[in-house]
């Protein structure tokens, strides 16, 4: 092996290798620690305070037709059972400079009273890099992930969410 090849060789396996040790990967049955961040109302959204209810994390891009098809469903299953659920919603387009005015204008087109994030961030640095949009996660009363939904979910799944916060 030419030794310019065998250097990229090395290097993209320590890139890959070095990548990988620092994804975390969130999976069913996990416990995270759970990122303090800001609502897009300036509000702190405190993880220890999230305790005791069901918590769903709802992952969306404003151009996402499918994320267009879940927000009513979500503010429905937060309507129904705020007093044994919350959902947090958080905007992904990070890098978009019109990121808090398509976040303003998604909560207002879909009437959303639960909290809503831009801090993606965090929630990629403590649970690692989304597969797909939108994405799901559900945590039971004590933190711990009890499904994680990549994909547009249905009103059976919204219907199973809401049994389990009962």
């Amino acid at each position: 092996m030419k030794p310019s090849l065998r250097k990229f060789m090395v290097g993209a396996c320590l890139c890959f290798l070095a990548g990988a040790l620092n994804a975390a990967e969130l999976h069913v049955g996990d416990t995270p620690v759970l990122p303090a961040v800001r609502s897009i109302d300036g509000k702190t959204i405190d993880a220890a305070a999230l305790r005791g209810k069901v918590l769903v994390v709802s992952y969306f891009s404003s151009g996402c037709p499918f994320c267009m098809n879940e927000a009513p469903k979500l503010q429905k299953l937060y309507r129904e059972n705020r007093d044994k659920l919350t959902v947090i919603g958080v905007n992904i387009e990070r890098n978009d400079p019109e990121q808090r005015a398509k976040t303003e204008r998604w909560i207002a087109k879909y009437k959303l009273s639960y909290p809503v994030t831009t801090d993606f961030s965090a929630f990629e640095n403590a649970f690692g890099r989304l597969k797909g949009l939108p994405v799901n996660q559900v945590f039971d009363k004590n933190g711990k992930a009890l499904r994680i939904d990549i994909g547009e979910i249905f009103d059976e799944d919204f219907d199973d969410i809401a049994r389990l916060a009962r």
